[in-house]
């Protein structure tokens, strides 16, 4: 009987000290800086203080490209009566409100305010950094140069799946046949050609220390 009852009261402790254990850690990570339980990503910087740069010929004036894309305009869209007309008919109110729509007609849905700049535009559409991630930690032009460092500050390149996250058939105006592919079949998105569309490249030879943007 003294054995069994010496290995329950083990037990006992054992169980309230793991208890103990996850209550201090607990109470630990709400002491804690948020920086340091989580990483919270990085910040948001907006279009304007990309065009500082990309806005310029010699380097392919990409700003210019997208601001002639439906990119551009992505969250007009959401005013217009065809677009009022499909979120009617899912149960939308108001498209440029609603987390549905918005969430792929702007750029940093549901991102804190804290992590985007005070010149940031919430409206200005699928803006750079939709695709290319959020640019406050490699929008120098020292580290924008070294690509690796660039992608270890939060560049992105986007792929398919970058693009698929919204180009899919949860959209009201996907089309089953927007593509017509090598073989004749068709697909609703169809990334190769898709970024054909949009192209905007640094022309070729372009060589950032010969105006200055090496600096």
């Amino acid at each position: 009987m003294d054995s069994k009852n010496a290995s329950d009261r083990r037990l006992i402790h054992a169980f309230f000290g793991l208890f103990a254990i996850g209550c201090a850690l607990l109470v630990l990570a709400f002491l804690l800086p948020k920086s340091a339980v989580a990483d919270e990503g990085h910040d948001f910087v907006g279009y304007q203080k990309c065009k500082t740069c990309h806005k310029k010929a010699e380097i392919g004036n990409q700003v210019g490209v997208w601001l002639e894309s439906r990119h551009a305009k992505a969250y007009e869209t959401l005013g217009t009566d065809k677009a009022k007309q499909w979120g009617a008919e899912a149960g939308v109110d108001n498209p440029q409100t609603d987390d549905r729509c918005v969430k792929c007609h702007s750029t940093a849905h549901g991102v804190p305010d804290d992590r985007v700049s005070k010149s940031f535009d919430r409206t200005a559409g699928v803006q750079c950094e939709s695709c290319h991630g959020a640019g406050k930690d490699y929008k120098k032009k020292k580290i924008m140069m070294d690509r690796d460092k660039a992608i270890e500050k939060g560049l992105i390149i986007p792929t398919a799946e970058v693009c698929t996250g919204c180009h899919n058939d949860e959209s009201p105006a996907w089309d089953e046949k927007a593509y017509t592919l090598a073989d004749g079949s068709t697909v609703g998105f169809d990334f190769e050609q898709a970024v054909k569309k949009i192209a905007h490249p640094i022309p070729e030879g372009y060589d950032p220390a010969s105006t200055g943007e090496a600096d």
